[in-house]
C-alpha cells in the first residue's frame, strides 16, 4: 500500500487521510444527529471545531513545553515533532477546561453535548479503525474488533441514551467501553505487558472503568441528574 495518493497535481499522505476522513465522518454524524435542532447545531459545531483546534495546537506545541532546550537550539523542530502521549493528556485537560467554561457561559444542555461528543467520537473511532484495517492493512483482527466495538456503542447511544438526563447510563456506557478496551488490547500489534499481564494502556482503561463504576454508584446515591446550566 503506497504511503502517498496522488490526485492530479496534489499528493496526499495516507497518514493525513487516516486523520481527516474520521474527523469528517464525525462531523457528518453529528450533523444528522442534530438535524432537528438547528438553533443548537451552529453553536455546537463551533464548539466542536474550537475544541479540535485547541487540542491540536496544545498537542503539537506542547513539545516546546517538554523540550524547551531542543526548541531553543532548533526552533524549526517544533514543526516536525509533537508532545507525544504527554501532549495528548495535556490537550485533553485543556479541552476539558475549555468545554466546562463554554458550556456554562452558553448554557448548552449537558445531555445534548454528551450525546454529540459520544456520537462524533465513536463514529471517528470506527471509521479510523476501518481505514487502518482496510486501507493501510495494519492491525488486522484488532482493528476489526475496534471498529465493531465502536459501532455497538454508537448504536447504544442512539437507541438507549438519546438525550439521557441522568449521568448514570453515560457512566455505565463508559464503564463497559473501558472493559472492552482492556479485552481488545490483547490483540493490539503494540501489546506489551507491563504488570500482571496487562499493558500500560490496559491498566489505564482498567482504572478508567473502576472510576466510572465508582462515579455511577455515587451518582445513583445522589439522584444522578447533572446540572444542565
Amino acid at each position: 500500500m503506497p504511503d502517498v495518493i496522488q490526485f492530479g497535481p496534489f499528493l496526499i499522505k495516507m497518514s493525513m487521510l487516516a486523520i481527516a476522513v474520521p474527523i469528517l465522518s464525525a462531523y457528518v454524524a453529528v450533523y444528522f444527529r442534530l438535524r432537528k435542532e438547528k438553533e443548537q447545531r451552529k453553536t455546537i459545531f463551533e464548539l466542536i471545531t474550537s475544541s479540535l483546534l485547541l487540542a491540536f495546537f496544545v498537542w503539537k506545541f506542547s513539545y516546546a513545553l517538554f523540550y524547551p532546550a531542543k526548541v531553543w537550539a532548533q526552533p524549526a523542530s517544533i514543526l516536525y515533532f509533537s508532545g507525544g502521549d504527554r501532549g495528548i493528556l495535556l490537550a485533553v485537560l485543556a479541552v476539558s477546561v475549555y468545554l466546562v467554561v463554554k458550556v456554562r457561559r452558553q448554557g448548552i444542555p449537558v445531555p445534548v453535548l454528551a450525546d454529540v461528543f459520544a456520537t462524533g467520537g465513536l463514529t471517528a473511532w470506527a471509521v479510523g479503525h476501518v481505514l487502518t484495517w482496510g486501507v493501510e492493512q495494519v492491525g488486522g483482527w484488532y482493528s476489526f474488533q475496534q471498529a465493531f466495538i465502536a459501532l455497538v456503542f454508537l448504536l447504544w447511544v442512539i437507541r438507549k441514551l438519546d438525550r439521557a438526563t441522568s449521568v448514570i447510563p453515560w457512566l455505565q456506557m463508559l464503564l463497559w467501553f473501558g472493559i472492552c478496551q482492556v479485552y481488545v488490547r490483547f490483540f493490539s500489534p503494540d501489546y506489551a505487558p507491563l504488570l500482571v499481564g496487562l499493558s500500560k494502556e490496559q491498566l489505564l482503561y482498567y482504572i478508567f472503568s473502576v472510576l466510572a463504576l465508582f462515579l455511577a454508584n455515587r451518582a445513583r446515591d445522589t439522584g444522578g441528574t447533572p446540572n444542565e446550566e
